[in-house]
């Protein structure tokens, strides 16, 4: 999938365990059955964030709802492009003008770079460097 997402968390739920194993198993297990089975819950980004505790292993569960950006700017741009012909009807709308492609093209820029550096570093770790 190609654009970024808009997310906001809505929820966090804390899974202790015996080991960290045992921890993030439990996490798994209740995302599968909780959020994953549920079919009224789209578009749900999920987080996994490690708590190193020595007596108690935590795994934190954050759940992010998200909005695909590309159907956001869609609908962005036909609201501009409707209200544009209410207000002014012989003229045609110039995107070139809007604002919002600028920065679409900084985001653009940002998460090449980003997704460039994540892959690299994965691959020293594939590779053992």
């Amino acid at each position: 999938m190609k654009g970024f997402l808009y997310t906001e968390e809505f929820a966090s739920r804390k899974f202790t365990g015996k080991s960290m194993k045992d921890a993030y198993l439990k996490a798994v297990k209740w995302y599968a059955s909780n959020v994953l089975a549920k079919d009224e819950l789209r578009n749900v980004q999920v987080e996994y964030e490690k708590v190193h505790d020595e007596q108690s292993p935590t795994i934190i569960l954050h759940l992010y709802a998200s909005l695909v950006e590309e159907e956001v700017r869609a609908a962005h741009c036909n609201i501009c492009r409707e209200s544009h012909k209410s207000f002014f009807i012989s003229e045609e709308t110039n995107c070139a003008w809007c604002k919002i492609k600028g920065y679409q093209n900084r985001c653009d820029r940002h998460i090449e770079i980003k997704k460039s550096y994540y892959k690299q570093l994965l691959e020293r770790r594939e590779y053992g460097e």
